[in-house]
This record gives C-alpha cells, sequence and structure tokens, in this order.
C-alpha cells in the first residue's frame, strides 16, 4: 500500500512538472515568435525603402498581409508595432507605412461588419438552447422579453433546420416556429424576442437578406390630389434591421440608385432624380424605417414588380473595449484603438456625483471615423467593479469639441457606501468606420 501510494504521489509530481514546462515552453515559444515577428517587421519596413521597386512593393504587400494573417487582436498588435510616418522618413516611405496602416484597419473593420451565418438541425429544442446555439454562432445576443411585455414566459419548444444560412434569414425560421417577433427597441445591447401579435403574417420569405441586413417592405400608402394631381403620390414604407452585434450611424438611399417598375411593365419614379433620403437611427435600436416617395402610378397597376435600390451604411468596424483602473489616482492617462486616442484627464468627486473628464481623439486621417462623427457621441461607458457589476452614467456634458477632437465629462452615482475606488472605468469605441453598400430587390408588392 505505501508503495503504490508513494508511486502515485510521484507520478503526480512527474506529471505537475511536465505541465509547468510545458506552459514555461509554451511562453518562451510565444515570446520567440512575437520576437521574430517584431523583428520581421522591421527588415520589411526598412525594405520599402529598397532600390528597386520591385523590392518595395513586394515588402508593402507583405506587410499587408502580415498584419491580417490572425485575428483582430494581432491586427492591432501589427499595428502598434509598425512605424508611424515622420518627417525623418523618406516620403516614399511614409506613404507606403500610411497605406498599409489604412489597408489593415480596412480589411479588419470590413472583416468585423460582414454577415454571419447559422446552422441549426434541432429537434424539439427549447427555445434558450436555439438561442444560446445561434448566439455562440454569431455573436449576437438574443434574449427573451416576454416578461417586460407581461406575457405568459413559459418554455417553448421548437424545430428548426438551417444550413449555413445568413443571420436573419435563420431568425426568421427560428421566430416563425417559436411564432415570436424581434423588438427591435430593447436599449441593450442584445436583440429582444416577445410573443407575436395576432393576425401577423410569418417573416420567412417576405423580406429580402443584404449582408448583415434585413429588408421589408411593411406598407404601401398612395393618395390621389383630385384637385392637385400633383400632390399625387405613393410611398413605399420599408424596414431595415441588422445584426444586433452592428451598430449602424446613419443610413442614405438616394433616388437615383432606386428603380421600381409595374406589373405592367411601366416605370414608377422617384418624384425627383436627385433627391436623397436620410435615414434616422436610433443609438439603441436594432431596425429603423424609410419611406420611399413614388409617384402615384396608373390604375393599371396592381403591384410593384420589383424596387431595386442600394442604401449606404456607414457602420462601425471593429469595437475596442479600453479600461482604466485605480481611479482615485488616474490621471493624464492615454489609450491607443487604431486611429482613436482616448485619454482619461481625471475623475473627482462634485458632491454626490463622481465626474469622469475625458477626450476622444481623431489621431490620423485613414482610420475612416471623419466623415461622420455621431459615433463619439454615442459611445458607451460605464464604471464596473471587480464582480462585474456596472454603474452607467447618470449624465454628461459636453466640454470641448473641434475637427480632431471632442471633450466629455460622465457622471455616475455610486451606491450608497460605494467608494471609486472600488471600480474601473470601462469604454468602448470604433476603431473605424466603413462606407457599406446594401444592395436589395423587393418583388411583388401589392398596391392598395
Amino acid at each position: 500500500m505505501r508503495s503504490s501510494y508513494r508511486q502515485h504521489r510521484w507520478a503526480m509530481a512527474c506529471l505537475i512538472v511536465a505541465v509547468i514546462q510545458f506552459m514555461t515552453s509554451g511562453d518562451q515559444l510565444a515570446r520567440a515568435d512575437e520576437a521574430a515577428n517584431t523583428d520581421r517587421i522591421a527588415a520589411l519596413v526598412e525594405q520599402l525603402n529598397a532600390d528597386e521597386a520591385a523590392q518595395r512593393d513586394k515588402a508593402e504587400k507583405e506587410l499587408i498581409e502580415l498584419g491580417l494573417k490572425a485575428g483582430p487582436e494581432s491586427g492591432d498588435a501589427f499595428l502598434d508595432k509598425l512605424p508611424k510616418p515622420n518627417d525623418q522618413m523618406p516620403q516614399e516611405v511614409q506613404a507606403r507605412l500610411a497605406r498599409v496602416a489604412s489597408e489593415v484597419r480596412s480589411r479588419m473593420a470590413k472583416k468585423a461588419i460582414e454577415a454571419t451565418h447559422v446552422t441549426l438541425d434541432m429537434k424539439d429544442a427549447p427555445l434558450t438552447d436555439v438561442l444560446k446555439s445561434i448566439e455562440k454562432q454569431t455573436g449576437n445576443k438574443l434574449v427573451d422579453y416576454r416578461d417586460q411585455f407581461g406575457q405568459q414566459a413559459g418554455e417553448k419548444k421548437i424545430t428548426v433546420k438551417v444550413e449555413n444560412e445568413p443571420f436573419w434569414s435563420a431568425m426568421d425560421k427560428v421566430l416563425d416556429a417559436a411564432q415570436m417577433s424581434p423588438y427591435a427597441f430593447s436599449g441593450e445591447d442584445t436583440l429582444a424576442l416577445v410573443d407575436r401579435e395576432p393576425g401577423v403574417l410569418a417573416r420567412s420569405g417576405r423580406a429580402v437578406y443584404a449582408g448583415p441586413f434585413r429588408l421589408e417592405a411593411t406598407n404601401v400608402n398612395a393618395q390621389r390630389g383630385l384637385r392637385r394631381p400633383e400632390q399625387s403620390n405613393l410611398r413605399l414604407e420599408m424596414e431595415i434591421s441588422w445584426e444586433p452585434r452592428l451598430k449602424p450611424i446613419a443610413l442614405t438611399q438616394e433616388a437615383k440608385e432606386l428603380k421600381a417598375m409595374c406589373d405592367d411593365g411601366r416605370e414608377v419614379p422617384p418624384p425627383s432624380e436627385d433627391a436623397v433620403f436620410d435615414v434616422e437611427v436610433e443609438a439603441s435600436a436594432h431596425a429603423t424605417e424609410v419611406t420611399i416617395p413614388l409617384q402615384l402610378p396608373a390604375r393599371s397597376c396592381q403591384k410593384l414588380s420589383s424596387v431595386a435600390g442600394k442604401l449606404t451604411a456607414l457602420v462601425p468596424g471593429r469595437i475596442a473595449e479600453l479600461k482604466w483602473e485605480k481611479l482615485a489616482a488616474a490621471k493624464d492617462s492615454t489609450q491607443q484603438a487604431g486611429g482613436i486616442s482616448v485619454t482619461l484627464d481625471r475623475v473627482v468627486k462634485n458632491q454626490a456625483l463622481w465626474e469622469v473628464h475625458m477626450r476622444v481623439k481623431i489621431n490620423e486621417a485613414d482610420a475612416g471615423v471623419e466623415s461622420h462623427r455621431s459615433w463619439i457621441f454615442q459611445n458607451p461607458n460605464y464604471l464596473v467593479d471587480k464582480n462585474g457589476e456596472k454603474v452607467d452614467i447618470a449624465g454628461s456634458e459636453t466640454t470641448t469639441q473641434s475637427e480632431k477632437e471632442a471633450g466629455f465629462v460622465y457622471l455616475f452615482e455610486l451606491p450608497e457606501g460605494r467608494d471609486i475606488g472600488d471600480y474601473s472605468w470601462v469604454y468602448r469605441t470604433p476603431t473605424s468606420i466603413v462606407s457599406m453598400p446594401i444592395e436589395y430587390k423587393l418583388q411583388d408588392v401589392e398596391l392598395p
């Protein structure tokens, strides 16, 4: 028995030593890889100044590939290591470094907003399990919101099968199976689901899917001016939804990018080809509506056989989460994410409230964030303690605003008995803004 016990202890000791050695060797390998990666970047940057243009082109291409070969975090690490253009460098090297950084950021951002896909084969499965599977596959958070609507929130079981379908196509089938609808205005990062109202038709087959977007014609209103025929018009209302992980800043539909056809073969043009329809997007919503005005067609037109268009969406690319600890002593602390710098100037107490003074600065034009600056006012931030309990802002004030920088004071009211030293401050910001075309084609829209 004693011999067996000693052998067991010896085996366990050997196992622990082996695990430690493995972890240590893994750390050493990771450090070696990082050092080799840093050396390779330095060599390629030096090659950007080679005598032959072919060598310079090759180095630029390889730097871009190096920045994109892994996930977003590795891409950010690459950009941090990449030298910033300065006047001490030859002009061509400066230009090539700027192009490399711009291309890596652009491709990372576009990758972040690509449509996700879902595969499900579930029979008589609890709805909660189905939603967890979708969230795991797509990163889109879903929540059963029936309690908040006063609906009976008993467990639902559904049968659904989809094979590598876009998120919204799969969600429509899940919602139809569960007899539920999305509630797009929960004010959270999650898409809320509620029981479907009586008389609402099935979602599948009624919409078109364009990347991470879903578009559906919801209403058509016709008006005929009897005294003033020029006041006659047709108004098509369309709902636009997006994957809840995305936060579009703005949507635009130009009339010249729109073509509607009647079932009698005649075109139904907008009132003016120069018109531009800007769509309002609420910061906390996952859907919005756009009304498209058209000229009233002849009575022989029973339906719009097709409505084809191209919307332009401004969408944040990858979202960075920056975190500051030891707030009681925090002062003039700056963190960078992509082409954005965030500075925590100071944290001070003002009577019952704590004030977080901060600034957001756009460092580089190629970050793509200058085209529309309302994103700065929508960036979420909060305090969080070591247990993950959040304290949301109680108010805010803009302190400064210029072409490249904006400053804010965020106000927080802490729970009784808590001190600012118990919390960290978290600020989330896009590292780039992507202009994304959304091409769609609605078909067989019935007219009143």
